[in-house]
């Protein structure tokens, strides 16, 4: 099925069909993140009755939502008739999140690849600023854009069988949070006392794409008086 592409904040959108009951908008052209999360919230704060989900990605949002109340003709024309994200402001947030670098599984190989010593490579991760891009692929796990190359590292050959919850790991260019205690195959730089998924919450995680995180490096005492 073809749909007609639609204008949004000066960006054109490439929509395409999956399945009955989800549309995925994709910027043409340079593939801009920050527009991508600002369509996200756009579209959230309008709270329309029959959107089930929106999930952002590094290059497209997928909008999943109710047949019976929506086509993929109505929500294009919604999309299209939204106003300029300056009008409806932004409730993007600033979190900083405590990280003991103490407790990092794989500083051996982290410094092999890197040639930087332990310390330099925690001034590197703690002093810069990342943005969330999107979530998955267990719930709550944080994707983080914006690591600086020189720390960048493969992912690891052998994936782990249990990696704690709490832990952040740097992955090819990507450094992120593991929410719940899973299988996964990131070099462990740390962990954080903080909880990045509680199902008893609601919402069940308090960080959104598009907000901002910062590490802040904490002992080993600290993190374990929580």
């Amino acid at each position: 099925m073809k749909l007609p592409s639609f204008q949004n904040n000066g960006v054109e959108w490439k929509p395409s069909a999956l399945g009955e009951g989800a549309l995925l908008v994709s910027p043409e052209g340079e593939r801009r993140l920050s527009q991508i999360h600002q369509l996200s919230r756009d579209i959230e704060a309008l709270q329309l009755a029959g959107i089930i989900d929106l999930a952002p990605s590094y290059n497209s949002l997928c909008i999943f939502f109710d047949e019976a109340s929506w086509s993929f003709k109505s929500i294009l024309k919604k999309l299209a008739s939204l106003p300029n994200s300056s009008e409806m402001g932004s409730n993007a947030s600033i979190i900083t999140v405590p990280l003991c670098y103490e407790l990092g599984l794989d500083w051996e190989e982290v410094e092999t690849h890197t040639k930087l010593g332990r310390d330099e490579v925690i001034e590197i991760h703690s002093k810069t600023e990342y943005t969330v891009a999107m979530m998955g692929f267990i719930p709550g796990f944080v994707f983080l854009f914006g690591l600086d190359e020189r720390i960048s590292c493969p992912r690891k050959q052998s994936p782990r069988t249990s990696i704690p919850s709490g832990s952040v790991g740097i992955g090819g260019n990507q450094t992120g949070v593991y929410s719940l205690e899973s299988p996964g195959g990131w070099n462990i730089l740390g962990r954080t006392p903080l909880s990045f998924f509680d199902i008893n919450q609601t919402p069940p995680t308090q960080v959104n794409p598009g907000d901002t995180i910062k590490f802040k490096p904490i002992s080993k005492e600290e993190f374990e008086d929580g």
